[in-house]
């Protein structure tokens, strides 16, 4: 009886588990990586990378990730977004799974059109995407931008669009942003964010032909989900040194000769103090402590020398990154924000849409602090200490 009575409660138990009978097989779903979204003639055409999982896994479980499709990519057209993806639902073999979602790629058209507004509200409202998206703007073809593979045949899970991290870290000239951030940016002063521009270039060569990458070295400023310019590269090179999340970025010394050096930049670390006067005009000090590696030596130039240069070369690249933007009123720097966060008294007594004005003097002093930890793999000792020191003048 006992036996009997144990076995009902068993398959009673067993009766009212609801298992996994709704659930979704991995094998069964596509991966959605990258979606690009252009404008024209008055539609939205969506492009949706789909990439193949398989490359992720290790080679003698899955076989050579060389051999497999990279990815393929879809295109649909729509009245509106929500409009041109359901219309690419309809031609996919499979449910389209949006967790894996790591890039979006505009095309100038669309987002003089206003579509980013309206494509970060989609992603962040639909309940599988994550805020791990990075953005980007190409002139180029997004469709060619899409089929562009990695070199060494690595999955398109780690290009430099998916996983921009590790290539910026290496060198930290123009940095990622992804939706979290850019929510942050667009919606707190100055209202305006940095996204960086994609061209197709042809600098890598393969085996039998050249191969197709991707170079970012120019941004795009959005505000008021609008286009306001787009910054050449020579403009960007001041930019890096405010960056909070810079790495390392190399620095060329004495480029008006023909004995020029080469640095590498690291662990950089920077503060921006508003100063408000009596009369309510706000200045900005930066204070910036720095370490560098000499790369390339020169013959009796000493470490101070050095250490003299790098501080007029990145106030120069500074100052210049200032000018430009100032004068078409962007805040490349983020000083509005420094002075929302910081003294939010002064600037609610400034403030004009969010920004406030920046004049020639607004960024009144740079203070920066180099110590030189090493050349390349020598030490610094005896190198530097057997040298003259015959001094350079500030340019």
């Amino acid at each position: 009886m006992k036996k009997m009575k144990s076995t009902l409660l068993l398959l009673l138990c067993i009766s009212i588990l609801s298992g996994c009978w709704d659930s979704n097989e991995p094998e069964r779903l596509v991966y959605a990586n990258g979606l690009g979204i252009d404008y024209k003639d008055g539609k939205v055409i969506v492009y949706l990378q789909i990439i193949n999982v398989k490359g992720l896994a290790k080679s003698e479980s899955s076989g050579d990730p060389s051999t497999l499709s990279q990815a393929d990519v879809g295109r649909a057209t729509g009245n509106s977004l929500d409009e041109a993806i359901f219309n690419l639902y309809h031609t996919s073999d499979r449910r389209i799974y949006w967790g894996h979602l790591s890039f979006v790629i505009f095309s100038e058209e669309a987002l003089k059109a206003g579509g980013l507004k309206y494509a970060t509200d989609f992603l962040d409202r639909y309940r599988e995407t994550r805020y791990r998206i990075f953005f980007f703007m190409t002139k180029d073809s997004i469709k060619d931008a899409l089929l562009i593979s990695p070199i060494e045949n690595i999955s398109m899970a780690f290009s430099k669009l998916s996983d921009p991290d590790g290539n910026y870290n290496q060198s930290s000239f123009i940095p990622p942003i992804n939706l979290r951030e850019l929510i942050i940016e667009l919606d707190e002063p100055a209202h305006q964010v940095a996204i960086p521009l994609l061209k197709i270039t042809e600098q890598w060569t393969g085996q039998n032909d050249k191969k197709k990458d991707l170079l970012i070295e120019r941004v795009v400023i959005i505000s008021e989900n609008k286009i306001k310019t787009i910054l050449p590269r020579n403009v960007m090179n001041g930019g890096r040194w405010i960056n909070k999340h810079f790495v390392r970025d190399s620095l060329t010394l004495f480029p008006e000769t023909k004995n020029d050096a080469f640095v590498v930049i690291y662990d950089k670390k920077i503060k921006i103090i508003p100063a408000v006067e009596k009369n309510g005009k706000v200045h900005f000090d930066i204070k910036m402590k720095l370490k560098a590696s000499v790369e390339m030596m020169i013959k009796d130039i000493s470490r101070k020398q050095y250490e003299k240069e790098i501080k007029r070369a990145i106030k120069k690249e500074i100052n210049n990154t200032y000018q430009y933007t100032q004068k078409r009123d962007i805040d490349l720097f983020r000083l509005t924000e420094t002075l929302y966060r910081k003294d939010n008294k002064a600037w609610k007594k400034i403030e004009i849409k969010g920004g406030i004005p920046l004049e020639e003097d607004t960024l009144r002093s740079i203070q920066i602090d180099v110590e030189i930890q090493d050349t390349g793999k020598h030490r610094l000792t005896p190198i530097f200490d057997e040298q003259k020191d015959k001094g350079i003048e500030d340019k």
